[in-house]
């Protein structure tokens, strides 16, 4: 990283000793990046900027001068020392610079990589997770942010020792279903997913605001004929609609559909889309769910369309081709992304054997972190948010 000439700044403030600049010009990659000296103060980690042991900013927008300047600037070392027009001198490190001037998040675990046909799971052994193996830990992550999923074998069979399991991932997330729920065949269900029927692909709890990230699936037994678990990737499906019919695409998108679980002593309502997009155009959530949704009143055409776009999503998840099935063992647990992979199962029988699975939900949040801290530990950082932190 080099620094590039400069215009000064039209305008002064009266605690400016010199010249200054608004922006400090930087060469970055080949590539001029133009960096305000408000952003600049935005990543100091200088000790007057952010509290020792919070690692939070110590003042507020208020106090910051809007004609922030440069008066100078320099490389030293690794470093670019930035001197301000309030008078301090603040140090970067000239790689984690660079880093953020062109990335949002320096440190974002792997990119999702959408799956039309099956593929190997990501797995991990529990006595893998007990003794926190960082290697094994962080692969089983990456197969979670760039497939959806991954499944952990071993795990110990008591009922309730789910969360534990999950816990050593993230927090553990309380529904209408309560913190822990068996699944398992019942004479009146309150759900499908209580019952022995089949159940076709869908993403968990759209009803529910926010959403629940991730489920574990912890199979205590599963000696019933039948019961295979089946997931498919609803990423590689909406990419697929839209190249098929964008008019269904669109409808999926913008429509706010009613989704509702209503058993009459409980009820849980949501509107949002079948299809939720980040600004970028890409995947944010799906939400797909066919027993629980009702589209709002529409255009005949506009609701052609998002009936037609439903029906050719619940086919492409249908296709054998696009699923992986499996069976589970005691001791199994699957862990899939409820805002974009969908699950299902094959009926069972449960009159020749028992089939329990217990279930719970964790925000994405924990093991986005726990990746993190996985990966400096890997590269030999120290555990500390302080960006010019060398490797040992």
């Amino acid at each position: 990283m080099t620094i590039l000439e400069h215009e000064p700044c039209a305008t002064t403030t009266a605690t400016e000793t010199a010249t200054s600049f608004p922006t400090v010009l930087l060469d970055v990659d080949d590539r001029r990046v133009e960096v305000p000296a408000l952003w600049l103060l935005a990543c100091s980690t200088e000790p007057f900027d952010l509290d020792p042991s919070s690692r939070q900013r110590v003042h507020d927008p208020a106090e910051v001068d809007p004609l922030l300047g440069v008066v100078a600037q320099r490389i030293v070392g690794h470093e670019l020392h930035v001197d301000f027009s309030d008078g301090r001198v603040r140090r970067f490190d000239s790689a984690e610079l660079a880093r953020r001037a062109v990335l949002a998040d320096p440190e974002a675990p792997p990119t999702p990589v959408p799956w039309a046909t099956p593929r190997d799971l990501a797995s991990i052994d529990w006595v893998d997770v007990e003794a926190g193996d960082p290697e094994r830990l962080r692969r089983v992550l990456d197969g979670l942010h760039r497939v959806g999923c991954f499944t952990i074998h071993g795990a110990p069979t008591e009922p309730g020792s789910l969360h534990d399991i999950a816990a050593r991932f993230g927090r553990v997330s309380g529904t209408n279903f309560g913190t822990l729920f068996d699944v398992e065949s019942l004479p009146r269900p309150v759900d499908l997913a209580y019952s022995a029927a089949g159940l076709a692909a869908h993403t968990d709890q759209p009803y529910r605001r926010p959403t629940p990230g991730l489920q574990f699936l912890h199979t205590l037994c599963n000696d019933a004929p039948g019961g295979e678990s089946t997931v498919v990737d609803g990423l590689a499906g909406v990419i697929a609609l839209r190249a098929a019919d964008p008019d269904g695409f669109a409808a999926l998108c913008e429509l706010e559909v009613e989704f509702r679980y209503d058993i009459g002593t409980d009820v849980v309502v949501h509107r949002a889309p079948v299809i939720e997009l980040d600004r970028h155009g890409d995947l944010r959530q799906l939400r797909f769910s066919p027993r629980v949704d009702t589209p709002p009143l529409a255009l005949p055409v506009v609701s052609a369309a998002w009936f037609r776009a439903r029906r050719w999503l619940a086919e492409w998840f249908a296709d054998p081709a696009h699923r992986m099935e499996f069976k589970m063992v005691a001791g199994d647990v699957l862990v899939v992304d409820n805002h974009r992979l969908l699950h299902g199962r094959r009926p069972f029988d449960p009159s020749i054997g028992r089939r329990h699975l217990q279930g719970c939900y964790i925000d994405h949040d924990g093991p986005a972190t726990m990746w993190r801290l996985l990966d400096r530990q890997l590269h030999g950082m120290e555990p500390t948010h302080d960006r010019r932190t060398r490797p040992r």
